[in-house]
């Protein structure tokens, strides 16, 4: 009896998936649980496991499309059984639950697939670093006409070359490249942000003289914690005294959050991810900071999962390391409010009448004004400053 493996949903919001990749090849036999293709969802990316053992008979979505959940992937059948000859487009009406599949005789299926007929079209397989150096080119996967049966790192920077090589009406060299789905992804919010938040932005100048006193005295596995883990728990103390920055609009609603999940704005091949630290109130520095390199470390590599992206409550996004002194960053909604953190520079201020050389920093702090006045947010960001250049070493 063949199984019909459809596109599963796997997150709560989750419409369409992208296959990132299948981890097995047409005629391989496979067994239930293992990972059996890398989808692409928002901006996490996931292996989906075979539901059952059998025989992978047919691929029916190739690498780079996306597919609407519940649209049917690839047909799994038993060992010596024919494929059958009407395959359905979707297992089921609406969007699909988590992991649906459905499996049916294949004489009872009744929609049939669709068949593609350009050559261009025809779906090959693709080594593991041939798909990581695509991303790392920005080569579009459907473009590659592979020499053999599989996409090779040599087919993937001929396509690069020919992308190159391509020339306007007018002769101007262009390069074509089409948009990911991390990046459409990311326009959306963007869009969505600009569109619907009365964003605001106020700066304020810290003194970070006992911030870098902390981080140098703080080590965790004989490293130094990170900036952005020792700003994240003042945020979560500051946050904790002004709740109303821990907020977000639901319909006629806001809703205040009990426990403060900060997301911290990662740069990737695949462009922007934050990754969320969840209940940063209720856990010390340590816990944090293995959380936190554990976190980016998979958003580095096009590994985070669904629950690292998803549940924040605020976010900091820190542009130090690139000598940014400030920045008014966008609120990730539906978030009341995201902290741009820039670099710490030793800068003379007057202190008692003499002047000092301190280690200062600037901080901007973007709201939605349809959330919190001015007032309460500027109360916020003072008490945060107090925070900071109170540290204890």
């Amino acid at each position: 009896m063949a199984t019909y493996f459809a596109m599963p949903k796997l997150g709560l919001n989750m419409t369409h998936g992208v296959i990132l990749g299948w981890l097995a090849e047409e005629g391989d036999e496979i067994e239930e649980g293992a990972p059996l293709v890398e989808v692409e969802t928002d901006k996490a990316a996931q292996d989906v496991e075979a539901p059952v053992s059998g025989v992978l008979a047919k691929i029916l979505k190739a690498v780079g499309e996306e597919v609407p959940c519940n649209s049917v992937i690839a047909v799994i059948t038993a060992q010596g059984e024919a494929l059958p000859n009407d395959i359905p487009g979707e297992v089921a009406k609406g969007v699909a639950p988590k992991l649906e599949i459905q499996s049916v005789s294949g004489s009872s299926a009744k929609s049939p697939a669709t068949e593609k007929s350009s050559a261009s079209q025809k779906r090959v397989s693709i080594s593991p670093s041939a798909r990581k150096l695509a991303a790392e080119l920005g080569v579009d996967i459907s473009t590659i006409v592979p020499k053999g049966s599989r996409i090779k790192r040599e087919d993937v920077e001929a396509a690069r070359l020919a992308m190159q090589a391509g020339a306007t009406s007018t002769g101007q060299l262009v390069t074509k490249q089409v948009m990911t789905s991390t990046r459409r992804k990311i326009a959306d919010r963007m869009n969505k942000s600009a569109r619907t938040v009365a964003r605001v932005g106020m700066t304020v100048e810290v003194d970070a003289t006992k911030f870098v006193a902390k981080r140098q005295s703080t080590l965790i596995d004989g490293k130094k914690v990170s900036y952005n883990v020792l700003l994240a728990k003042q945020v979560a103390t500051a946050l904790k005294a002004f709740p109303y920055m821990n907020a977000q609009i639901n319909g006629d609603d806001i809703w205040e959050f009990e426990d403060v999940n900060i997301g911290i704005a990662v740069d990737t091949e695949r462009g922007l991810l934050v990754p969320v630290m969840q209940a940063v109130n209720r856990k010390d520095v340590e816990t944090l900071q293995k959380e936190f390199l554990s976190m980016t470390g998979r958003a580095v590599e096009g590994k985070s999962t669904i629950s690292d992206l998803g549940g924040g409550t605020f976010t900091i996004t820190n542009l130090g390391s690139l000598d940014i002194d400030s920045f008014l960053p966008v609120i990730n909604v539906p978030e009341c409010a995201v902290l741009g953190m820039g670099a710490i520079v030793e800068k003379p201020i007057v202190e008692d009448g003499v002047v000092k050389v301190r280690p200062l920093m600037k901080m901007t702090l973007a709201f939605d004004h349809r959330l919190v006045d001015g007032a309460p947010a500027g109360r916020f960001l003072k008490r945060l400053k107090e925070l900071i250049e109170e540290m204890a070493d």
